[in-house]
């Protein structure tokens, strides 16, 4: 079964897989490779088609950003 989950507001729709595709590619620009997160939080806000994110690593580390992602 494939399932797409989508966002909609004010006519536009965003795929959550393209969100998490957004802040992976973030991560992976900042050096952080996948395998040594442990747990991600992702924040959508529709509104202001602006994601944030918080990494923690397996180690304690964290890793968020001030300034949002955008999905185009």
């Amino acid at each position: 079964m494939k399932t797409t989950i989508q966002v909609q507001f004010n006519n536009t729709s965003v795929e959550t897989k393209d969100i998490e595709k957004k802040v992976k590619e973030a991560l992976k620009a900042q050096n952080i490779k996948m395998n040594t997160i442990d747990t991600l939080e992702v924040y959508y806000k529709p509104e202001e088609n602006a994601v944030y994110y918080v990494a923690t690593s397996k180690t304690g580390e964290v890793t968020g950003n001030e300034e949002p992602l955008t999905i185009a």
